[in-house]
């Protein structure tokens, strides 16, 4: 008995997790970051400052 509570709770648990893990990775933009010609980043480095 103990082992089937126990394999209800593990399904549960993984059945919301699983879901919230690939929207978050879907939601991830990926694209707005790279070019998609030459795979360059679109956002421009800050500039390097020397030592002060």
């Amino acid at each position: 008995m103990r082992r089937i509570v126990a394999f209800v709770v593990v399904s549960v648990v993984l059945g919301g997790l699983v879901p919230g893990f690939l929207a978050g990775l879907f939601a991830f933009r990926v694209k707005s970051r790279w070019c998609p010609r030459c795979g360059e980043s679109t956002h421009a480095a800050p500039p390097v400052q020397g030592d002060r």
